[in-house]
């Protein structure tokens, strides 16, 4: 069987919707678009016809829009008149009457439905009977014609190809499109199925056609999710647990097929030969200096930027002014002492003292020896005009001689004096770590320009005297007395990260020879130990997608008292098990609140319908003074649980859980109809359609057995008996008439 639709069906029908103008200035009304559009249809013999529109206002009013239309033969008429007699002669008299009723038939009669979720349950399905016989000729419906009823027609209309989905207009799905598009063609009858999109405005063009005809199907996702009264239900059950529910959901399905591959992958990991650093100065101490200085990082840059490198810390950064900078290693730092600065850019020859014995030394004896060029100085000399030579360029010490400007020393210049390596080397701003407190008198040409032994061995030896006793630097500058630091927070991290680099100073790790050996190969294992927990975590059952949300529940229902700290499902437990057509915990603390206690039995029934009802807007009922104080009560408590299932991270916004399971519409006419108010009476009172008065009911009469199994379980006996009374008040009529298909006609 074939299908035409889109542009090449749609060509012969460009007329219908409206594309082809009779003037310029004027297009044709509703009712004479639906009246042109059926008369082609029944000339080209493509009737039935099913057109879809997307709200049941527009089915009804679009088959309003064909008084005069009648496409029965009196045969066909005959047919639907006794087929509608013996369907509705079930009715007591004033439900035949019913204006819905009396409306469909008269539509009926002359070959024309309506299908929708307002109709009433013996409306619906004489319309789908109907329909199948072959009888009516033009069918108004919304999409859910579509799905679940077997009644093919020659013919498929689109009304629209945008719909309103609960949230926002958008164009149709491929997936939905085929599903109603398919009805186009009978199995048997029809060689072809004929497709009609309605063009009101203009022609879609084929770009937007496309992607809704024979677009890519909707990705498959799972819709599997948890709820309060799953987890009690497999809770009470120790065969299954709620985890091995949750790995078998489509969720988890990817996720579990690869478990082997990832549990092959654990066992190469474990299987690895494990290294060990061994430590020269006897028990390894490399994890608490590398955990440390990944603190000192985090706040590194921040002080350094808003600290370090301000305008007040400039000033002390002057030649004889003791610094903690930045070495090589990554890790590490060094106690330094500024000997010169070139303010113009920012640069700074600075005396540090090395830990450990480098390589090769060279001393000032070797003068001119040349290094391995600084990564911030080039190699060769540094010479300061006398014009722009600062006061402490002329600083001489005792002994010294007046420094000439010309620095005749290579940088990196090392040596050894006191006992200890230093090193002598160019470094930027952003270098220094910290600024000492302490200030030194130096003998720059003896450092820089004629290099003496004595007079590095005295400079080394004033910088070691400047560390305080158990400290391996003098303090920092204060934050308050000397950076007029105003911010306390500020404060209190400049405080922390100083104490962090006198720990990392501390410890026997710092200044060690192996040290950037050692935190290569403490990372290579930490990268490794993270793999290995990272492996066992994705095969464990916390990496289930919804595992947070079960925590969080399983939370809620300990704190309500539903189960135990043992997971043991108590009383309360038992009676949220019981709730299925309402919302558990509404219901269940509802019951354990004795809200219904003193309602009688229609004011009860009529407070749960709010528990049942779907439809957001309605108009609003009008309450006694005891159903609107029920119903305050019952919002509260909802309210309550919103707040408390977001307190445990339960993914729930408190306003909309109480707005999508606390419906109050019908509360009126609920209240009514169990007063033995007649149904045409009860649709008075409230702009609701008939359809989905009566599914609520149903749906009341189902909550009310639940509500009375609970009873049970609690062992109260009154509100067994109000739930047998108002089940029975509200089990009547039309609203309970045995279904067409079940009974036959």
């Amino acid at each position: 069987m074939q299908k035409h639709s889109g542009p090449q069906a749609a060509g012969n029908f460009s007329w219908a919707g409206g594309a082809h103008k009779q003037n310029s200035g004027s297009w044709r009304s509703e009712a004479s678009l639906w009246l042109l559009l059926i008369n082609k249809l029944s000339k080209k013999s493509l009737l039935p016809v099913v057109i879809f529109c997307f709200s049941k206002n527009r089915c009804d009013k679009s088959a309003d829009n064909l008084p005069g239309t009648d496409l029965t033969s009196s045969s066909e008429k005959s047919e639907i008149r006794i087929f509608c007699d013996k369907a509705f002669s079930r009715l007591k008299g004033s439900d035949r009457n019913l204006p819905q009723v009396v409306r469909v038939q008269h539509l009926l009669r002359r070959g024309i439905g309506v299908h929708h979720a307002g109709l009433l349950p013996i409306v619906k399905e004489v319309v789908e009977m109907l329909f199948c016989r072959g009888v009516i000729k033009v069918l108004f419906s919304t999409e859910t014609f579509a799905m679940g009823v077997n009644a093919p027609a020659r013919t498929v209309v689109f009304d629209s190809l945008r719909k309103f989905d609960g949230k926002e207009f958008r164009q149709l799905l491929p997936g939905e499109y085929t599903q109603m598009a398919g009805r186009a063609g009978r199995r048997g009858l029809d060689k072809i199925g004929t497709v009609v999109v309605l063009c009101r405005d203009e022609i879609p063009e084929e770009r937007d056609l496309k992607p809704v005809m024979v677009g890519s199907p909707t990705r498959l996702e799972s819709q599997f999710r948890l709820t309060y009264t799953m987890i009690l239900h497999l809770l009470r059950v120790e065969e299954l647990k709620v985890e091995d529910m949750l790995k078998r959901s489509f969720a988890e399905f990817h996720a579990q097929k690869k478990l082997p591959e990832k549990q092959q992958l654990l066992m190469l990991k474990l299987a690895q030969p494990t290294r060990t650093i061994e430590c020269i100065k006897g028990e390894p101490a490399i994890e608490e200096y590398y955990e440390t200085a990944k603190e000192a990082d985090k706040h590194r840059d921040h002080i350094l930027e808003t600290v370090v490198q301000s305008h007040q810390a400039q000033k002390y950064l002057s030649p004889g002014r003791v610094v903690v900078i930045k070495s090589q290693s990554v890790h590490d730092h060094l106690l330094g002492l500024i000997v010169k600065t070139t303010p113009t850019n920012k640069q700074y020859i600075v005396l540090v003292l090395k830990p450990e014995l480098p390589s090769s030394m060279q001393t000032p004896a070797a003068l001119g020896r040349s290094q391995e060029n600084s990564d911030d100085f080039k190699q060769g000399y540094f010479i300061v005009s006398k014009g722009k030579r600062g006061p402490d360029d002329y600083f001489v010490g005792v002994g010294a001689h007046k420094p000439s400007g010309n620095m005749t020393i290579t940088l990196p210049y090392s040596g050894n004096a006191a006992g200890v390596n230093y090193e002598v080397l160019g470094v930027e701003h952003k270098d220094f770590i910290s600024i000492c407190d302490c200030k030194m008198k130096i003998d720059v040409a003896g450092l820089l320009e004629t290099p003496s032994s004595v007079v590095y061995s005295r400079t080394v030896q004033q910088l070691l005297e400047k560390k305080p006793d158990g400290k391996k630097y003098p303090p920092a500058l204060h934050p308050i007395k000397d950076l007029k630091l105003n911010d306390m927070t500020l404060v209190g991290e400049y405080d922390t990260y100083n104490s962090l680099l006198q720990k990392m100073a501390e410890n026997k790790c710092h200044g060690c020879i192996k040290l950037q050996d050692h935190i290569t190969l403490l990372k290579e294992l930490n990268e490794h130990k993270e793999e290995v927990n990272q492996l066992k975590y994705q095969m464990s059952d916390e990496a289930l997608q919804q595992m947070p949300d079960f925590q969080g529940r399983i939370d809620v229902l300990k704190e309500i008292g539903c189960i135990d700290s043992d997971l043991l499902v108590q009383i309360k437990g038992r009676v949220a098990c019981e709730m299925n057509s309402g919302e558990e915990l509404i219901c269940t603390e509802c019951l354990f609140e004795n809200q219904l206690d003193d309602l009688e039995p229609a004011e009860a029934v009529a407070l749960m319908s709010a528990l049942v009802f779907q439809q957001k807007n309605t108009s609003e009922p009008s309450l006694t003074p005891k159903l609107a104080l029920a119903k305050q009560r019952l919002y509260e408590t909802a309210v309550r649980l919103g707040e408390l299932q977001a307190h445990f991270k339960v993914a729930v916004n408190p306003e909309d859980y109480v707005q999508e399971n606390l419906k109050f519409g019908l509360v009126e006419v609920v209240y009514e109809w169990a007063k033995g108010t007649p149904f045409a009476d009860i649709c008075e009172l409230t702009d609701v359609p008939e359809g989905l008065i009566v599914r609520t009911i149903v749906r009341l009469d189902e909550t009310c057995r639940e509500f009375k199994n609970a009873a049970a379980i609690m062992g109260n006996s009154a509100l067994y008996k109000k739930m047998e009374t108002a089940s029975n008040a509200i089990k009547r009529d039309i609203v309970f008439a045995a279904s067409l298909y079940v009974t036959g006609v």
